[in-house]
């Protein structure tokens, strides 16, 4: 057991304070009281250090160091704090909630996918734009109200099994043709129907029918 005791190498770590001079890729070098020395960013460790930052470091018997946390960072309202992760990330929130708040402005960006999957989902905002290339949507029920709704596009297509329109006033110009394909039109006017236009064409295969009061003609 003696001979076992000895041949065992007896490790030690070291915590100390040190500042961050220089980084490459992920390893940082760090100035400590007894000299300079190459750490890594421990796992645990999110804030990404930066040069001057005052850290806690580990270091070890067989010369492996670790940064555990950034203590103190000059100018820290001036300088951006980067929540660093390497690999899959997951945040998994059991029995509460979670909420992102800025002062400013708040930026999700992605190279791929981006989802999101709720029950329901609320948006609240003064002004809004969007940009989309191609634009999906798959829905049972679709309600919209607003004031005002101006659209501009070069082509329009609806195909609809049933489509009903309720508005008080309806102004429509068009440029050139304006053709309707129906198996069967009908104009139910309350007051006055006026038709006008430099030539009118009605052409029927069988039966012309006129019926009113009165009829003129000239």
């Amino acid at each position: 057991m003696d001979n076992l005791a000895r041949n065992l190498d007896i490790s030690y770590v070291a915590m100390e304070y040190g500042k961050v001079v220089s980084l490459k890729e992920e390893a940082y070098l760090v100035r400590t009281d007894f000299g300079e020395v190459v750490s890594e960013k421990a796992v645990s460790c999110l804030v990404q250090p930066q040069e001057g930052d005052v850290v806690l470091l580990t270091v070890g018997s067989k010369g492996e160091s670790f940064i555990l946390s950034v203590l103190k960072r000059k100018n820290e309202k001036k300088q951006k704090t980067e929540i660093a992760f390497k690999g899959n990330v997951s945040f998994n929130i059991k029995d509460g909630e979670f909420s992102l708040a800025a002062d400013k402005n708040i930026s999700l960006a992605t190279n791929e996918n981006m989802m999101l999957a709720s029950d329901k989902i609320s948006v609240h905002a003064n002004k809004g734009e969007a940009s989309i290339e191609k634009f999906s949507f798959i829905g049972n029920f679709f309600h919209t109200q607003v004031k005002r709704f101006k659209m501009v596009a070069i082509s329009v297509e609806n195909i609809c099994r049933r489509f009903t329109q309720r508005v008080k006033d309806s102004f429509r110009f068009v440029e050139d043709l304006d053709e309707v394909q129906t198996g069967s039109a009908r104009y139910l006017v309350k007051d006055t129907l006026t038709m006008q236009s430099k030539d009118a064409v009605h052409m029927a295969e069988e039966i012309v029918t006129i019926n009113a009061e009165q009829i003129h003609l000239g």
